[in-house]
């Protein structure tokens, strides 16, 4: 589902989540930093946050899923779990791929993000999903997580950059879900993310040393 271009006087999704991240994060400042209490829905300026409040903004971005993914660029777009990612995941931030964690890890990060939900202020209170729906995003993120390499990798030139740089934000991908025409487009999306989530660009020399060694270890 593609989010319509919002209406005059409307804000767009995108920054309504900023807003609320905002808000929120400004609220537990308040809370246990001194810092001054929010009274309304407006977007704190920069100027009333001091550089440790700007860390922890810059740190709660960190682990964030990017913007841009919507509904429709899901698995099963109209099926009951990315409905639900799409419902409750939003809330708070971007909407998240299933392929960003793997399957062993999902579990774990759903019940994080469930108890972030219960606890704080009315004023802060986002939907919780019950436990049936609970059960439908579980298996929904596990049945289309991240494929995560259980075989050997052969000690060729690009390994070195391969493991390091692709397990900063996940655990290495199995080479084998891509052939290798395919693995150029698919490191460069994971440059993006890098860039926006970590704020460190991929370099062109990591690029070129990952995207040859897949499709060397990938070649039939």
């Amino acid at each position: 589902m593609r989010e319509r271009n919002p209406a005059p006087g409307q804000t767009s999704t995108a920054a309504r989540l900023t807003r609320r991240s905002l808000i929120v994060l400004a609220a537990m400042l308040a809370a246990g930093c001194g810092a001054p209490a929010v009274e309304n829905d407006d977007v704190v300026q920069a100027e009333t946050r001091d550089p440790a409040d700007e860390l922890l903004l810059a740190s709660a971005k960190i682990g964030l899923p990017p913007e841009g993914l919507t509904q429709s660029d899901l698995p099963d777009p109209n099926g009951a779990g990315a409905a639900a990612l799409q419902a409750y995941c939003t809330e708070c931030h971007a909407l998240p791929a299933p392929s960003a964690h793997s399957a062993t890890d999902w579990p774990a990060v759903l019940r994080r993000m469930w108890l972030r939900m219960g606890p704080g202020e009315a004023a802060f209170a986002v939907p919780e999903p019950s436990e049936a729906e609970r059960f439908v995003m579980i298996r929904y993120v596990m049945d289309n997580a991240l494929e995560v390499s259980e075989m050997t990798l052969p000690d060729l030139a690009g390994r070195e950059s391969f493991e390091s740089t692709c397990s900063r934000c996940h655990e290495l991908p199995d080479p084998r879900q891509h052939s290798p025409e395919d693995w150029a487009a698919v490191i460069r999306r994971m440059a993006d993310h890098t860039q926006e989530i970590l704020g460190e660009p991929l370099s062109r020399d990591q690029y070129e040393e990952i995207t040859g060694y897949l499709r060397t270890i990938t070649n039939p």
